[in-house]
């Protein structure tokens, strides 16, 4: 009867790790492929920042304009529409090196919010 039970759990310790590789594998092509089909498209999203469980601020290019909107469980909200003037603009104004570096003033600029929120909670 043991021996039985040992050698489940080693079947079960075998398997898990395979399993758990293909999901990622799988998760991996996937994203890959749904990447480059909505490269093309009219909107995409360029960037999601999680906020709270369930709430994210989004970046999207939408046609011509850029925004950013702000998205919960039940709805969405358009917080800042940024025209493709504005952008080139300030690319011009801001060297293409700190264009490159959009993410990352985006994700430093929400950790400062996020700090500042939970300072006044």
């Amino acid at each position: 009867m043991q021996e039985q039970l040992f050698i489940n759990a080693l079947k079960l310790l075998l398997a898990l790790p395979v399993v758990i590789l293909l999901a990622y594998i799988s998760l991996r092509f996937t994203n890959q492929y749904l990447y480059r089909q909505n490269k093309h498209k009219n909107i995409q999203v360029i960037e999601r920042i999680p906020i709270q469980n369930k709430v994210c601020l989004c970046l999207i290019k939408m046609g011509e304009e850029y925004m950013v909107i702000g998205v919960s469980e039940n709805n969405f909200q358009i917080l800042k529409t940024i025209k493709k003037e504005e952008i080139k603009n300030w690319k011009v104004q801001n060297k293409e090196v700190e264009y490159l570096n959009l993410k990352k003033t985006f994700h430093t600029k929400i950790k400062e919010y996020k700090k500042r929120n939970r300072k006044n909670d």
